[in-house]
């Protein structure tokens, strides 16, 4: 009789603490790939003997490049570090602890002759003492910032790749978001991506600090400034060749983590640029309008470990994926760059009057969550672990919903004001009174799964911050539901869910701060207008109107709306950014 399957005798950190089964896969097993959780294995003590003289400086080699090695430090350390920083003592942060697991520094000695080889010396040196709190800046900056945006080297790489000091400037900026100690407007005022002076460049590092700069720039409130910045990073990826399938190779120096990187700052511009071009009402973006060859990102775990790296599927392979013979598992990141091109289709039928290409562009919003994967059907796995790119798929989805349902539902119909709303703009109401009711029943449940994103469990921080302009186009859906159905204890729970998480976000991004005062001041109104016009709504009828079926839009329980008035009122501006900052855009 054969033996029943044992566990490996080698079994990974995760699966040793929950008793569970390990396959002992390298660099990950497979339930860590599955829940997204950073898979660590220690030596194992079976047949131990006693206590041996402790070795310092154990390292282990892992492979990233062709045929290379570098030495890292043991794998039973989740942490990552510098390799010249000092430890912190006193620090002080907000949004994430600089010592928690997972985020600690530690000295690490002289690099390997490989990793020498691959990064040279005068690329490694140690932060220079004049630099506000380095270390701990660049440390906040990959425990909550850079799981949103992974463009660059894995944080335990950073400081032994040769990235310019402009860009690490924008890294401390990131990071002194997360810190009660340190002063932003001191960081922000030193950096300079203009290409004037000094710090004219014209290679992948100058798009990868633009593009990080303009997320910055947007998350502190300065709109044009991030617009500015967007459109020269993209304009520079397009003029160095970045859309193109070899431009990784031939730039990557044959360091398949930095090929990797390159391939994820092209796709990353693709999507922060589609943002953009939402949020300003435009019906496409730059990055959209050139070929994409671009090899797809792998898995966030697997860029992470820094283990063998698995060969890129092309964009091509993923289009074919419900169609092909073979299954081929692509990651979460590739689902997200799908999102962002649905929502550029979005915007390109956003003046269109023709319902058949509305149904087209609705069925790809449908099919995008259909279409993914039993392994990604949540984006909190069984650990309770959020995959961000699949949280931000999600978020992109619901909202491109809104853009293309809201302007034809009977939601706003009756509002002059609502002409300044972004996805709601004046005379955009084409759609057939018979046909407004579904778009208005599309457009709530869409922001009803954005509230359903807001309340996942998770320390906000480490969101993108992004997110701040979902949530507000949630409320604003909201809102208007509640105003339309004459209050529902529904609604009132979503926006108080929304003005909860954008007070949290506040701490570390200005815009959501601006806006939460005005959110706030909406939803005074119009919950203390439903309930006058609704003294008494029963539990039971509460059903009816959470699905945002209009029962009478009087103007009397909606003049709140007028506070959304951006010619003839500037309460709401940088709620959304609006047609005033483009003023010439469709």
């Amino acid at each position: 009789m054969d033996n029943p399957a044992r566990p490996s005798p080698l079994a990974c950190t995760s699966c040793r603490q929950k008793h569970l089964k390990c396959d002992a896969s390298v660099p990950a097993c497979t339930r860590c790939i599955t829940a997204g959780l950073p898979c660590n294995y220690t030596p194992s003590r079976r047949g131990y003997r006693g206590a041996k003289r402790p070795r310092e400086n154990e390292y282990h080699p892992v492979y990233i490049g062709h045929g290379t090695s570098v030495t890292t430090l043991p794998t039973q350390n989740p942490t990552w570090t510098s390799p010249t920083a000092p430890s912190l003592t006193g620090s002080s942060v907000q949004g994430g602890s600089s010592n928690g697991p997972g985020n600690t520094y530690g000295s690490t000695p002289a690099m390997s002759p490989n990793q020498q080889q691959l990064y040279p010396t005068s690329f490694h040196s140690s932060p220079s003492s004049e630099l506000v709190d380095e270390d701990e800046l660049v440390n906040l900056f990959y425990s909550n910032f850079f799981s949103a945006h992974p463009i660059l080297v894995p944080g335990s790489l950073y400081y032994v790749h040769p990235y310019p000091e402009y860009l690490r400037q924008v890294v401390r900026l990131i990071g002194s978001h997360y810190s009660s100690s340190v002063s932003s407007d001191s960081l922000r005022a030193s950096i300079d991506l203009t290409g004037h002076g000094s710090t004219e460049q014209k290679d992948s590092s100058m798009v990868q600090a633009r593009l990080l700069f303009a997320i910055a720039l947007h998350a502190r409130g300065e709109a044009m400034e991030a617009a500015d910045m967007m459109h020269a990073a993209v304009s520079l990826a397009i003029e160095i060749g970045m859309n193109l399938r070899n431009f990784a190779t031939a730039h990557g120096q044959g360091n398949l983590v930095q090929e990797e990187s390159l391939r994820r700052t092209w796709w990353e511009l693709y999507v922060m640029d589609g943002y953009m071009a939402a949020l300003h009402k435009r019906p496409s973006f730059k990055s959209n309008t050139v070929h994409s060859g671009v090899l797809l990102p792998c898995e966030e775990v697997i860029y992470a470990s820094l283990g063998c790296l698995p060969q890129p599927p092309s964009l091509e392979q993923f289009d074919m994926r419900l169609f092909a013979d073979e299954e081929i598992q692509f990651s979460s990141f590739a689902y997200r760059i799908e999102a962002a091109r649905i929502l550029a289709k979005v915007l390109s039928v956003a003046g269109t009057q023709y319902e058949d290409q509305v149904q087209v562009v609705d069925n790809a919003l449908a099919g995008w969550i259909h279409g993914l994967p039993q392994i990604k059907a949540d984006v909190v796995n069984s650990y309770n672990v959020v995959d961000e790119m699949l949280f931000q798929g999600h978020m992109i989805i619901q909202c491109a919903t809104i853009y293309l349902h809201l302007p034809r539902s009977d939601l706003l119909n009756t509002l002059p004001v609502t002409a300044n709303i972004v996805c709601a703009e004046r005379g955009r109401h084409m759609s057939p009174a018979s046909t407004q009711h579904m778009h208005s029943v599309k457009a709530t449940n869409a922001s009803k799964e954005l509230a359903n994103l807001a309340a996942v469990r998770v320390p906000v921080q480490k969101h993108t911050p992004f997110f701040v302009c979902g949530l507000v186009l949630g409320a604003i859906v909201q809102l208007s539901a509640c105003s339309a159905n004459a209050g529902s204890e529904q609604h009132r729970d979503r926006v108080t869910l929304i003005i909860g998480l954008l007070k949290s976000l506040s701490r570390n991004w200005a815009i959501s701060g601006q806006v939460l005062i005005q959110v706030k001041k909406v939803a005074s109104e119009v919950l203390q207008t439903s309930n006058l016009s609704s003294p008494s709504v029963n539990q039971q009828d509460n059903t009816a109107y959470d699905s945002g079926i209009s029962i009478g839009n009087s103007p009397s329980n909606t003049s709140w709306l007028s506070m959304l008035n951006m010619v003839e009122n500037q309460e709401f501006y940088g709620l959304m950014h609006l047609e005033s900052i483009y003023p010439g855009s469709v």
